[in-house]
């Protein structure tokens, strides 16, 4: 089934057209972030400062642009990934690989609630995932052939090793950087032979594991 997004994406758009659906995307995003999944597309148009008619020309509903979002969020992180690693070698190629996905998914409040409802059947879904996956493997495999990281590691892994990282960096989005930690620690995991990653973020404090929870009831509370 072609989805309205789908359709338009066989051509490229304008320059205005694609200001604004950045514009929706963003929007959606932040919406997704304060109040959940329960917004309208005529909540969205109205954050995003566009008219009603221009979000439903691009998105037909609230699953497509859920889609949506989280397609931009794959192609955001593939492009990212794919111009750091040009000149890397195997090692620095898969810190750039993991510390970009943590790096992206603590800075977009809304991707942890995106994550739990998207299709990932949707036709642009399977597209961005296989890029990205083969991007994966491309920069696994470059590493267990250099003996850069230990030799059983597969590009699933990397599926969890995801999950993991957006977990912490939506329990930790008040906290500047602490995913970084716990990143070295995945890190220091994956290495083959070599010197251990040194841990450069200190560890969450008490205090800040207090403030954290508070902010996660908050949360439900507004929910």
């Amino acid at each position: 089934m072609t989805t309205t997004d789908q359709a338009s994406a066989t051509r490229p758009l304008r320059a205005d057209a694609a200001r604004n659906r950045a514009r929706i995307l963003d929007a959606a995003r932040e919406l997704f972030a304060d109040r959940g999944l329960d917004v309208t597309l005529d909540d969205v148009a109205a954050h995003a400062g566009v008219g009603v008619g221009t979000v439903y020309r691009r998105f037909a509903n609230r699953e497509e642009l859920i889609v949506g979002v989280f397609v931009d969020h794959l192609e955001t992180i593939a492009a990212k990934i794919r111009t750091a690693v040009a000149d890397a070698d195997p090692w620095e190629s898969v810190v750039i690989l993991l510390t970009t996905v943590g790096d992206v998914m603590a800075s977009d409040r809304g991707l942890a609630t995106v994550l739990t409802a998207v299709d990932h059947t949707a036709e642009t879904m399977r597209a961005a995932k296989a890029t990205v996956e083969e991007l994966v493997t491309e920069i696994v495999e470059k590493a267990k052939s250099a003996n850069a990281i230990r030799p059983e590691i597969e590009t699933a892994d990397f599926f969890g090793l995801v999950c993991m990282l957006a977990a912490i960096g939506d329990a930790t989005q008040n906290t500047d950087g602490a995913w970084r930690r716990f990143a070295e620690i995945l890190l220091d995991g994956l290495r083959g032979d070599g010197p251990r990653v040194p841990l450069t973020t200190p560890a969450l404090t008490e205090d800040q594991i207090r403030q954290l929870d508070e902010h996660k009831l908050e949360r439900l509370r507004r929910q």
